[in-house]
């Protein structure tokens, strides 16, 4: 008797394994499935803003261009549009053509995009990636066009490292000499990077979020006050107080001090929406929810920084709030996934691998592909 007891419990415990196991495999099956969507023609997603309640814009970080994507169902750009002439580079002619665009927003009737601002992976200057700029989208009869938005502004950084508060902050060192290499200040290093661009409530301001310099392991927001006028008419720009942010979380029991990844302003709530993650490798995202108020610190929203993490090698890079106000979407940069390809003639020379390359060297743009979620206002609350 008793050995039977004892074959009953073993019989049991072993099904009751079975059964948990193949429930939480099909939890984080659906969850990936559910969760993710993927659009393609474009693989390095960095910024991007939505058109309307059924349209987004988003910026490739590695071509000066932005496609025009329909939300829902997600699949190949409606257009893509090139920006380098109104950006004044020559991608024939320039060696090292791409902008590197990273953050942007909407201010009435233009959208302002920032680039990184940053050095190269080797710490070496590049001036194409100091731009900030805006268009303004016109519908007509032939449908929707971009038309640019004043001048482009160049001086960004270097105006940001003589302000004496951003100095105090290390803003001079993060930056280096204009023009000469510098490795230590690679963006991944200890360079100055900005991500993050953001419409403040004023509806005239911009918050500009850097993921570089750390000072203190903090992150640092700083208001631009007055972009429209640097654009259309060569001024100056103007900043407010710098403002000091803890964005700190627990992975696996360590404890890590983030930079601002992306940023965005959700009107209907009256608060900002942080993406937060490390200077450096691609993982440690969290999500963070901050009031806009200096003596307030943001808070961490585990849920979503849960979502992040269940989807794998997923590397949140843009924040989109739509103008309805009940969704908001999170686009990943997939140029670093890497992609089976059957010969090194579908990649770019010398970026072919054990049959593999990364996704932004394959040849076939309609081969390149972006990952993306969408959740509720309601998570957020």
């Amino acid at each position: 008797m008793p050995h039977s007891r004892t074959a009953f419990l073993a019989t049991s415990f072993a099904l009751l394994f079975i059964f948990a196991w193949g429930c939480r495999g099909r939890l984080l099956e659906e969850t990936e499935e559910i969760g993710l969507v993927t659009y393609t023609g474009m693989c390095d997603a960095s910024a991007a803003v939505a058109l309307d309640d059924a349209t987004l814009l988003v910026a490739d970080d590695e071509k000066n261009v932005f496609g025009v994507y329909r939300a829902d169902p997600p699949g190949p750009p409606l257009e893509t549009i090139r920006w380098d002439e109104p950006l004044a580079i020559d991608p024939d002619n320039d060696e090292h053509p791409e902008a590197d665009v990273e953050g942007a927003a909407v201010l009435g009737d233009c959208i302002f995009w920032i680039t990184s601002h940053g050095r190269n992976r080797d710490g070496k200057w590049r001036p194409n990636r100091h731009r900030f700029f805006a268009m303004r989208p016109v519908r007509g009869a032939n449908g929707l066009t971009f038309e640019p938005f004043g001048k482009p502004y160049r001086e960004l950084a270097l105006r940001l490292a003589d302000d004496p508060r951003l100095r105090e902050l290390g803003f001079d060192d993060a930056l280096g000499p204009e023009g000469k290499k510098a490795k230590k200040l690679a963006p991944k290093s200890a360079g100055l990077n900005i991500e993050g661009l953001a419409a403040m409530p004023d509806g005239r301001s911009l918050l500009i979020g850097f993921r570089n310099p750390r000072p203190g392991g903090k992150a640092v927001v700083t208001p631009l006050l007055n972009p429209t006028a640097v654009l259309a008419e060569g001024a100056a720009p103007e900043f407010g107080d710098p403002i000091l942010l803890d964005l700190q979380a627990e992975f696996a029991g360590k404890s890590r001090k983030l930079g601002i990844r992306s940023l965005a302003f959700l009107d209907s709530l009256k608060c900002y929406l942080i993406v937060a993650g490390p200077h450096g490798e691609k993982k440690h995202f969290a999500i963070f929810r901050w009031s806009g108020k200096p003596e307030d610190q943001p808070k961490l929203l585990p849920r979503l920084t849960a979502s992040v993490h269940r989807a794998g090698d997923f590397a949140p890079e843009a924040l989109i709030v739509y103008p309805g106000g009940d969704k908001i979407q999170l686009l990943g940069d997939d140029g670093s996934r890497m992609v089976e390809v059957e010969s090194a003639a579908e990649c770019r020379e010398g970026t072919f691998q054990d049959g593999q390359c990364e996704a932004k060297y394959l040849l076939d743009p309609e081969r390149q592909t972006f990952r993306s979620f969408v959740f509720s206002m309601d998570e957020l609350r």
